[in-house]
């Protein structure tokens, strides 16, 4: 899928092109690193108490690790100065000595086990870091899952118009993925590099400060060679995140399109699509992956050469020996453990490097989606109408489109009073379901305004509007869960008898209690078990349950016969008296119950009025209503 930035195209390689035909979204201009860092230490800085057991247990570590190698080299000059007498005389820490009258033997003796007493807490000191790494690790993830999906909650329709599921999938679980590692693998690991680099080079200095600088001089190419890999690979790895968007796109669709692509047999043509996306995702991660290896020679490189620095001039200055400005043998082996351990730093920090170009793509995505507007949330000072809610409903010069250039609705306006039923009728692509769906302010109109009980929908509080307006969608959704569940899903404090009376007046009461586990059986994913006729009327259940002032049903008996329709607006009859309904309608048996009928066209009212008034007029409605008549009381008016 290729996307559309502000500012321009960005330029990846081919083979990170989106394939032909997919629809672009737009998520704005590139974030700088800067910002994408800030924003990271942010997420990080909120569970700053999560990180301090981290940061004890590191610093308790090295200073562990430096114990146990100043005790290694101390036992190296204690041999020595068993096999040379002339040879310098040991340094002991804080001047304790074993006593002199113990043996050659129990003096090594008792140097080894301190050097393996330090050994082991050190290694319980890096159980802590990696215990309390990932209690850190975990908060941080958690928390910013859970900022994705209150986002997603209150994210606009058009949002969900405009991306795939896929898409969002990948970003919930692929893109914050991504971020625990920068969180892990770059925050966590630089903290602790940066700690051990500070008490290794510091103890280094102080033991000597030439030999010291020496070893480090060929450490500042390497990190400038890896920063320029880090700019070079960033847009590479975004583009890998695109393709990978585009795999899980396809394999969503193709799992939940699997029985359409069985009965037409095209399986295998899915496979295809499925390789040719997997396999450009693929050779585009093996192109970074050449990139990446091209740089790892020139790391093992300075390693191989900061150590022939550390026996050239470190062999040179313990032939000095420590009475002429030189050291003493103990001490290089102390110098050659540090390198090896700055070598691993050195390492480290080059893979850090590489690591955070792939961990910002992922990052960069996640604070896309984070920053995007909501659009439709609360105005200050929202408040419910005065007297509480009764159901009348104006539209009043109202022109919405979900691209603002290319309006769907032109001016429409039209009054309804409280417990009036309203049908909406006219062909198919009027505007229908979108007129519906700005009275729960789904979205919100360019131009004009919809008014529930005299006052602006937008000066409304969202919540208290939504449970005010009941709504059953055209395409019914279940949740994997029990009946009871989902019929109470918007009141779920709702009573046993409420829910029960809200799948009677459904006409779904009777097949739920033939289920086998009756209200309590687990309807499957989507309601997958069920038919379309069943799903409807348990999402018409479900919105009946909350006791809602307007109800509106977009084509809500569209998947039923005539003989269960029929059955339904009779057990409706009783449930709709009082509220304000709002019915896409087909059926002139329906349309003959409503109090007012809204005909539109193209985006706009062409009519008003009753069944029997409409029916002496000219038009759509009237030459709709004929053909139904000749069809039979089953035939359907145009929608």
């Amino acid at each position: 899928m290729t996307r559309a930035h502000a500012g321009g195209e960005r330029t990846i390689p081919p083979v990170a092109r989106a394939a032909e035909g997919e629809r672009a979204v737009s998520e704005g201009a590139p974030i700088p690193v800067r910002v994408l860092i800030r924003r990271l230490l942010a997420l990080a800085w909120t569970h700053r108490v999560l990180a301090l057991p981290a940061v004890f247990a590191t610093v308790a570590f090295q200073a562990l690790t430096l114990a146990a190698l100043s005790g290694q080299g101390l036992a190296i000059d204690h041999l020595r100065r068993r096999i040379d007498p002339g040879a310098p005389e040991p340094r002991w820490p804080l001047g304790i000595a074993p006593p002199a009258e113990w043996s050659f033997l129990w003096q090594t003796a008792a140097v080894g086990a301190g050097v393996l007493l330090l050994g082991a807490l050190a290694a319980g000191a890096r159980f802590a870091i990696r215990y309390a790494d990932e209690l850190f690790v975990q908060g941080c993830v958690v928390d910013l899952r859970a900022r994705l999906y209150d986002k997603l909650q209150r994210l606009p329709f058009g949002f969900f118009d405009r991306w795939d599921t896929g898409q969002i999938i990948n970003r919930v679980t692929g893109d914050a993925q991504e971020v625990r590692a920068f969180i892990q693998g770059v925050m966590i690991r630089a903290g602790i590099a940066a700690i051990t680099l500070t008490i290794f080079v510091v103890f280094m200095l102080r033991t000597n400060a030439w030999l010291t600088l020496a070893v480090l001089a060929v450490y500042p190419a390497q990190v400038i060679v890896m920063l320029r890999y880090s700019r070079l690979t960033k847009p590479m790895f975004l583009a890998q995140s695109d393709m990978v968007d585009r795999v899980v796109k396809l394999l969503q669709e193709s799992i939940a399109g699997v029985r359409v692509a069985r009965i037409f047999g095209r399986e295998h043509d899915l496979l295809a699509r499925f390789d040719e996306r997997s396999g450009a995702a693929r050779d585009h991660r093996i192109a970074i992956s050449w990139i990446t290896a091209r740089y790892h020679p020139f790391v093992q490189a300075s390693n191989v050469l900061a150590t022939g620095v550390l026996i050239g001039v470190g062999g040179w200055m313990v032939v000095k020996g420590p009475a002429h400005g030189g050291i003493a043998l103990g001490t290089l082996w102390i110098f050659r453990g540090l390198l090896e351990r700055l070598a691993q730093q050195a390492e480290t920090i080059v893979s850090i490097i590489a690591e955070t170009s792939e961990a910002l793509a992922g990052a960069e995505r996640v604070f896309k989606l984070l920053d995007l507007p909501v659009e439709v949330e609360d105005r200050p000072g929202a408040r419910p109408p005065e007297g509480g809610w009764r159901g009348d409903i104006e539209f009043r010069q109202v022109t919405f489109g979900y691209d603002p250039a290319r309006p769907v609705l032109h001016g429409v306006s039209f009054k309804v009073h409280a417990g009036e039923t309203v049908a909406i009728v006219g062909p198919t692509g009027a505007g229908k379901s979108t007129l519906l769906a700005l009275i729960s302010r789904f979205y919100d109109p360019q131009a004009g305004s919809v008014l529930i009980d005299a006052v602006d929908a937008r000066d409304l509080p969202l919540r208290e509007l939504r449970r005010a307006v009941g709504v059953v969608f055209q395409e019914p959704f279940l949740f994997s869960h029990t009946v009871r569940a989902n019929v109470g899903f918007g009141a779920p404090d709702a009573p046993p008898g409420r829910v029960r009376r809200a799948t009677d007046a459904a006409e779904a009461t009777e097949f739920v209690e033939e289920l086998s586990g009756g209200f309590e059986t687990v309807i499957g994913e989507r309601g997958v078990s069920l038919s379309g006729g069943q799903r409807q009327r348990l999402t018409l259940a479900r919105a009946l349950a909350t006791e809602p002032t307007v109800l509106v049903l977009d084509d809500a008996t569209g998947s039923v016969d005539a003989v269960t329709e029929s059955a339904i607006q009779r057990a409706l009859a009783k449930e709709m008296r009082g509220r304000t309904v709002f019915i896409v309608a087909h059926r002139l048996s329906t349309l003959r119950r409503a109090d007012k009928v809204v005909v539109l066209d193209r985006g706009r009212v062409v009519d008003v009025g009753t069944h029997e008034e409409l029916m002496t007029r000219p038009g759509h409605y009237r030459a709709s209503a004929l053909i139904q008549l000749a069809l039979g009381e089953d035939g359907r008016a145009s929608a």
